[in-house]
C-alpha cells in the first residue's frame, strides 16, 4: 500500500475548492496530500456556470468525488463541509476510505426550514417556477454576513463571499424532498460505513442545528461529535480553523488514523 496520506475535502453550497486554502494548508502541514476538488461546473464565472450547474444532482456531484477517491493510490480521509458534509457520506458509503469527518454536513433528511435562517434563504426558492431547473444564486453579502459568517471577521466575512457562485436548484429540491422522505439522492446507506466518523457542529451556527448533527453521528457504528466553541457554520475560516483542526488531530490520535500523533509535523 501506499505510504501517501490522502486527504479529500469536500465543499459546500456556493463554493469552490480554493475556498478550502485554509484547510488544505492546515492537513498539508500535517503531512497529508490535500485533494480539493472544486464541484462540477463551479469553477467557472458565476454568470457563465449558472445554467450548467442549475439540474445538476447530488448524485452527479457523488459520481464525480466518486472517481477522484478511486483514482487515489491509498484510502483518503474524506473531509466535508455544509453540503459538503453530506456529500461526504454519500461518497464514504461507495469507496475504501480511512475515516469520515463531516463538518455541519447538510442533514441527509433534508435543511430546508431547519432553522430560521434556512427559513428565510428558502423562501425564494420556493416561489419561483419549476425551481429545480434554476440555478440558485448566492445570498447577498448582508444575510451571508447575518446567517453563514456571522462570528468572523469583516475582512474574512468579505473573502468567505467574493468567492461564491451559483449553486443547482435541483439540489435544492432534492433537500427539500427529503424532508418529506421523497429524495433518493439524499440516502445515506450509514451501515456500509464502518471507519471512524467524526460530526462537528458549530456553537453559533445558524444554518445547521446541532442536534441534526450530534444524530448523524449516533447513525455510525465508530461515530462521535464535536462542537466548535464560539463558531458559526465556517467552522474552516478564521479563528475557527485551529480549534477544529485541533479536535481533528484528537480523533485522528484516538482512532490510530494514518498514526497521527497530533498537530502539523515540523
Amino acid at each position: 500500500m501506499s505510504a501517501t496520506k490522502h486527504v479529500v475535502l469536500i465543499h459546500g453550497n456556493w463554493s469552490r475548492g480554493e475556498q478550502l486554502a485554509g484547510v488544505r494548508a492546515a492537513f498539508e502541514q500535517r503531512g497529508f496530500t490535500a485533494h480539493t476538488p472544486t464541484l462540477r461546473h463551479h469553477q467557472l464565472p458565476i454568470d457563465d456556470g449558472a445554467m450548467k450547474i442549475a439540474s445538476l444532482s447530488l448524485r452527479d456531484y457523488t459520481d464525480d468525488l466518486v472517481g477522484l477517491v478511486n483514482s487515489l493510490d491509498s484510502p483518503p480521509l474524506l473531509v466535508g463541509h455544509s453540503m459538503g458534509g453530506l456529500l461526504a457520506q454519500l461518497v464514504a458509503a461507495r469507496t475504501h476510505h480511512m475515516g469520515l469527518v463531516a463538518a455541519c454536513p447538510a442533514p441527509a433528511a433534508g435543511i430546508n426550514a431547519s432553522t430560521p435562517a434556512n427559513r428565510r434563504m428558502a423562501l425564494p426558492f420556493f416561489f419561483r417556477l419549476r425551481p429545480w431547473a434554476k440555478p440558485v444564486p448566492p445570498p447577498e453579502y448582508d444575510r451571508c454576513r447575518e446567517w453563514i459568517a456571522n462570528t468572523q471577521t469583516e475582512e474574512t466575512a468579505r473573502e468567505i463571499h467574493d468567492g461564491l457562485v451559483c449553486e443547482s436548484g435541483r439540489v435544492q429540491w432534492e433537500l427539500l424532498l427529503a424532508v418529506l422522505r421523497l429524495s433518493k439522492s439524499t440516502v445515506v446507506d450509514y451501515s456500509a460505513i464502518t471507519t471512524p466518523v467524526l460530526a462537528i457542529w458549530g456553537e453559533c451556527d445558524h444554518i445547521v442545528p446541532a442536534g441534526a448533527v450530534r444524530q448523524a453521528a449516533t447513525r455510525y457504528r465508530h461515530g462521535t461529535s464535536v462542537e466548535i466553541a464560539g463558531s458559526d457554520h465556517m467552522v474552516f475560516s478564521g479563528a475557527a480553523l485551529p480549534v477544529t483542526m485541533g479536535h481533528i488531530d484528537d480523533w485522528m490520535l484516538r482512532n490510530r488514523l494514518f498514526s497521527v500523533s497530533g498537530g502539523p509535523s515540523m
